[in-house]
């Protein structure tokens, strides 16, 4: 129940972006474009983060300057705010 910022790396693909965050082991996306990869990064953080808030067991977030983007690739903060994503999800009508 707070805010979080992880580093991710987004990977180009022809016009797609791939997304995966190291400090988790099954935390991955992608998107059409790039505002889309953001966006579709974002919610898969905060549903990862959502999910071991949970459990209790949040990792601590690696520093964005050690890690290494290859060829076609980048590395970029990602943020979210499970509180928020939290809200959302617990007043849906099922």
């Amino acid at each position: 129940m707070a805010k979080y910022t992880y580093p991710a790396v987004f990977t180009k693909e022809g016009t797609q972006y791939f997304v995966h965050f190291p400090d988790f082991e099954s935390c991955y996306t992608q998107g059409d474009s790039l505002q889309d990869a953001f966006e579709m990064a974002a919610d898969v953080l905060c549903l990862t983060l959502y999910n071991l808030e949970e459990q209790g067991d949040i990792p601590a977030a690696s520093d964005v300057s050690v890690l290494q983007a290859g060829k076609g690739e980048f590395v970029s903060l990602v943020a979210c705010d499970t509180s928020e994503y939290r809200e959302f999800y617990n007043n849906r009508a099922v």
